[in-house]
C-alpha cells in the first residue's frame, strides 16, 4: 500500500473476518472485518480499525478507529481511544487512514467528511468500563437533498452530557461539483464560559437525557452523545453564553495564510479568535479562516436564543442583537488590512441600521450611509430558509453591482482623467492575478459568482468614497442616489448615475466579462502515443486512459483529483506498472483476453477473438489518427484476416474520447467474409481473480469490481452497449462475453470504462453495488 508512511514500514496487517465470508486466497472486505496493524512489525498492536456492515446489505456502514493515547489536555490519562465515523447516508464514503491511523493532512483530503455522516471521540475508562465521549461530541453532517454534498455540519464540543462549544455552519448555495464549499458558521460558547478559564471554565450546560443517545463499541456501553435526529432541533433553542456569526463574505474558506493546506475546509467555517480589548471570542476549532474578507457579528452576552434577519437594503443574513459586525478587508493577501465595513445599531433594537466604511485602511472612517430597515424579515437558521433568501441574491446582484461599477467608472472619469482608476478593479479585471495570490486560489475566486460579488462591492464603495470627495455637488444626483444606496437598489443607483453623467450601457456585458475571466485556455485536453512501445496505441480524456495492442484493450487509472495528459510523456516516467509517477498506473493485466473492451467475431456460430497473442499470423493490425482537436480525439484500428482463412473477415475499431470522458467510445464494423455468413460481434472483458460479476441485458450493461494484483489494488472495468442488438452472454473461463447483433458495414457502438479505487478522491469505501450504479447512470446517459 504506498500510501503508507516509510516510518512505519514494515507494516504487519491481520485482518480479522467477522462477518464470515472471507475466502482463500481472495482479499478481505472493508466491511465486516476487522483490521490489526504493527508498525515496524515489532510484535506489538499499533492502531485497529474495524470496518462494520451493521444492516448486511454488504457495504460499509460504520469505522471504528482505536489507538493507544497518552495523557493530555483532552484525556486526562493514558488509555485506548476510539473514534467512531458512521454513514448515516448509506453512501458507502467515510474516512481515509495512512498507517492505518488518521493524520490530519493529507488524510483530510480524502476522507469524506460529507453527504450525511457523523462522527464522535471517545476514551475507554477503565474503571467504569465505558466509552467516554469527549472533546468533538459529535460531528455531524446533513445533506439536505442527497446529493452527496453536505449543506450544514455541527460540531458540538464537550464531555458527555456537557456541552462546551458548539460551531454550526452552512453551504448557503451549494455548486454541484463543490464537495465543500461554505459560506456562514455560528460559533458559541456555552452558558459559564469566562474570558479568564476559556477552555477550563466552569460550563453549566448539560444536554437534557431526551436529547442523548448511547452507542455500544465491541460491546461496551458509550457515554450520552447529542442525538444526531434532533439536535438541530434542539440546538435552536439554546441561550449561549457568547455567539460569533462568521460570514465567508469572499467565498474562499480556507486555512489563514497557510501556503500548505488550502483545501476548502471540510468542518465548515471556522472562525479566527477576536483579541480586541471588550471584544473577545475564542476560535472554535482549527485552521481557522484568518480575519480577513470575513464578516464577524459578535454577540456578547445574548438574552435568549440566536435570531437573524435578512435585510434587502445590505443583501445580507445578520444575527439579531450584535454588538459589534465587521469585515477587515485584505484584498490583495498581503496580510494588512486594506479597507474596513462597520455596522452599527443606532438606535440599540437589535438590527443594524448604519454602515460605516474605511476605503483605505487607515483606520479612519471615510464613507457612512443609512441603512433602510422597513424591509428586514426574520430568516431562520435552516438551508431551507438561508438558501431560499440568499441564493437568489448571489444570482442577481454581482451583475448590478458590476454595472454600477461600470457606470462609476465612467462618471470618477468624467469629473477628472485617472480619478476611475482602482486597484481591487484592476486586480479583479486581471483574473485575481497577484504576487501573493497562487494561481489556483485566483482562479477559485474568479470562478466564483460570491467572490465577484464581495470584489465588485469593494469596487462600488471605493468608487462612491471617490466620487463624493471628487467634488461634484449636484444636490439632486445625491439625493436619489442615497436614498436607492440606503435601500440597497443597485439598478435604481446605476440609473441614476446613467442619467446624470449620460454613462450608458457597459461596453461589455455583465456575463461576457465574466465568461472572459474564467476562460480556460485553450490547450490540449485529449492526447495520444503509438511511439513509446510499439505495437501499442494510447489514448485518453485528462480523467482516462486506455490502450490497445495487436487486440487487447488495456487500462489506465488516473487519480481523479489531478487533470493530466500522460500520453505526451508516457515514455519519460517510470514504470507505469508500478504507482510511482503520481498521476496512477496501468490498473488491469489483460493476459490472452479481450481486457475491457476488445472484440471477438462469430462467424456463423465460431467464435473469433480478433487479436493476435504472438505478432505473427493473422490478424494484422494497422491504426491511424482519424480525428484530433483540442477536445476530441478518434482513432482508427484495423483487423485483416479475421475469422475463417478462406473468407476472412476485415474488423474496424474507432476509439475515440473527449474533454473531460471517463468513458472511451468504440465503434466497430465488420466487413468482407463470405456473402452467406451469419456474423455476430462478441465484446469481452476479462475475469478477474477475486471479482463481483454484473450484467444486465435490459440497461445495456457487463461490469466487474474486484482484484488483480496487490500493487494495484480494487478496480472496476465496465462495458455499456445498445441493448436492442443483444443476442446473448458467452461466457468463458477467462473472459465474460456479450454477443451483438451485427450487420457487415453497419457500425455497432459501445463504450468501455474503468475505475480504480486508489484514484478516488474519497477511496474508503465505494462498493461494487455502487460501480454497477455508476455504470447504469453512464449507460443511461449514452441513450
Amino acid at each position: 500500500e504506498p500510501r503508507h508512511t516509510e516510518a512505519k514500514k514494515p507494516i504487519l496487517v491481520k485482518v480479522v473476518d467477522e462477518n464470515g465470508n472471507l475466502e482463500t486466497g481472495k482479499e478481505p472486505e472493508k466491511y465486516g472485518d476487522l483490521w490489526i496493524a504493527d508498525w515496524h512489525a515489532d510484535g506489538l498492536v499499533d492502531a485497529v480499525i474495524g470496518y462494520r456492515d451493521l444492516d448486511g446489505d454488504g457495504d460499509l456502514d460504520v469505522m471504528e478507529w482505536f489507538t493507544y493515547g497518552k495523557k493530555g489536555w483532552r484525556v486526562p490519562f493514558d488509555g485506548l481511544r476510539a473514534l467512531v465515523s458512521t454513514d448515516d447516508g448509506d453512501d458507502n464514503l467515510l474516512d481515509y487512514d495512512m498507517d492505518y491511523v488518521y493524520y490530519q493532512i493529507p488524510c483530510q483530503n480524502h476522507s469524506h467528511f460529507g453527504g450525511n455522516e457523523s462522527f464522535v471521540v471517545y476514551y475507554l475508562n477503565p474503571e467504569q468500563d465505558k466509552w467516554i465521549p469527549h472533546f468533538e461530541n459529535p460531528f455531524l453532517f446533513y445533506d439536505f437533498d442527497n446529493d452527496g454534498i453536505s449543506e450544514e455540519v455541527i460540531r458540538v464540543e464537550g464531555k458527555e452530557e456537557l456541552v462546551k462549544s458548539l460551531r454550526w455552519s452552512f453551504n448557503v448555495n451549494p455548486i454541484a461539483g463543490k464537495q465543500r464549499d461554505f459560506d456562514v458558521s455560528v460559533s458559541a460558547c456555552a452558558k459559564g464560559w469566562t474570558q479568564d478559564k476559556d477552555r477550563e471554565s466552569d460550563f453549566t450546560m448539560y444536554l437534557p437525557e431526551e436529547q442523548t443517545e448511547h452507542f455500544m463499541i465491541r460491546g461496551i456501553p458509550t457515554g450520552p452523545v447529542l442525538k444526531r435526529s434532533t439536535a438541530r432541533n434542539y440546538l435552536q433553542t439554546v441561550t449561549w453564553e457568547r455567539v460569533l456569526m462568521t460570514w465567508n463574505e469572499n467565498n474562499l474558506n480556507i486555512a489563514f495564510n497557510d501556503p500548505k493546506d488550502t483545501i476548502e475546509r471540510w468542518e465548515g467555517v471556522i472562525n479566527a479568535a477576536s483579541t480586541d480589548s471588550g471584544y473577545v471570542m475564542p476560535r472554535i476549532g482549527a485552521p481557522d479562516c484568518g480575519p480577513f474578507n470575513k464578516r464577524y457579528e459578535l454577540v456578547l452576552k445574548p438574552a435568549g436564543p440566536n435570531e437573524f434577519y435578512f435585510n434587502p437594503a445590505d443583501h445580507r443574513a445578520h444575527i439579531k442583537n450584535s454588538d459589534r459586525s465587521w469585515i477587515k478587508v485584505d484584498y490583495d493577501f498581503d496580510i494588512k488590512t486594506d479597507m474596513t465595513y462597520l455596522w452599527v445599531d443606532t438606535d440599540k433594537d437589535g438590527i443594524v441600521d448604519r454602515v460605516d466604511i474605511d476605503t483605505d485602511g487607515d483606520g479612519i472612517t471615510d464613507d457612512s450611509y443609512p441603512i433602510d430597515v422597513s424591509d428586514v424579515k426574520p430568516v431562520g437558521w435552516t438551508f431551507k430558509e438561508l438558501n431560499g433568501t440568499l441564493a437568489p441574491i448571489f444570482k442577481t446582484e454581482p451583475e448590478n453591482k458590476y454595472n454600477l461599477v461600470m457606470a462609476l467608472t465612467t462618471a470618477l472619469r468624467s469629473t477628472k482623467e485617472g480619478m476611475e482608476e482602482d486597484a481591487v478593479w484592476d486586480m479583479l479585471a486581471n483574473r485575481m492575478q497577484d504576487k501573493n495570490i497562487p494561481d489556483d486560489i485566483a482562479r477559485r475566486l474568479t470562478n466564483s459568482d460570491q467572490s465577484i460579488l464581495y470584489y465588485l462591492t469593494l469596487v462600488q464603495d471605493r468608487q462612491i468614497d471617490r466620487l463624493k470627495k471628487s467634488g461634484y455637488k449636484n444636490r439632486s444626483f445625491w439625493k436619489k442616489f442615497n436614498v436607492a444606496r440606503s435601500k440597497g437598489d443597485t439598478q435604481a443607483m446605476v440609473k441614476t448615475v446613467a442619467k446624470h453623467f449620460k454613462t450608458g450601457r457597459p461596453e461589455e456585458d455583465y456575463h461576457a466579462w465574466t465568461a472572459r475571466l474564467r476562460r480556460e485556455e485553450d490547450r490540449p485536453r485529449v492526447a495520444w502515443n503509438n511511439q513509446w512501445l510499439p505495437p501499442n496505441w494510447g489514448w485518453e480524456s485528462e480523467k482516462a486512459a486506455f490502450r490497445f495492442y495487436l487486440g487487447h484493450f488495456d487500462l489506465f487509472g488516473k487519480r481523479q483529483w489531478i487533470d493530466t495528459l500522460i500520453m505526451p510523456k508516457i515514455a519519460e516516467g517510470k514504470s507505469y506498472h508500478i504507482d510511482q509517477n503520481g498521476w496512477g498506473m496501468d490498473i488491469l493485466h489483460v493476459g490472452k483476453t479481450a481486457g475491457c473492451g476488445g472484440v471477438i467475431l462469430y462467424v456463423n456460430g465460431v467464435p473469433y477473438p480478433v487479436r493476435n497473442e504472438t505478432g505473427k499470423g493473422n490478424p494484422t493490425f494497422t491504426g491511424r489518427v482519424v480525428e484530433q482537436t483540442n477536445n476530441q480525439l478518434t482513432l482508427e484500428f484495423v483487423a485483416e484476416g479475421v475469422g475463417p482463412e478462406n473468407t476472412p473477415c476485415t474488423v474496424r475499431l474507432r476509439p475515440s474520447i473527449g474533454a473531460g470522458d471517463l468513458y472511451s467510445s468504440v465503434e466497430a464494423t465488420v466487413d468482407g467474409g463470405a456473402p452467406g455468413d451469419k456474423i455476430e460481434l462478441g465484446i469481452g472483458l476479462v475475469r478477474l481473480p477475486d471479482e463481483t460479476f454484473f450484467s444486465d441485458r435490459d440497461a445495456g450493461i457487463i461490469g466487474s469490481w474486484g482484484f488483480q494484483d496487490p500493487e494495484i489494488g480494487w478496480i472496476g472495468m465496465g462495458i455499456m452497449f445498445p441493448p436492442d442488438r443483444f443476442l446473448r452472454f458467452d461466457d468463458q473461463p477467462e473472459e465474460h462475453r456479450v454477443v451483438l447483433e451485427c450487420k457487415k458495414g453497419v457500425p455497432v457502438t459501445y463504450q468501455i470504462r474503468g475505475d480504480w479505487l486508489r484514484g478516488h478522491q474519497f477511496p474508503c469505501c465505494p462498493s461494487a453495488q455502487d460501480w454497477f450504479d455508476i455504470l447504469k447512470n453512464n449507460s443511461d446517459q449514452k441513450k
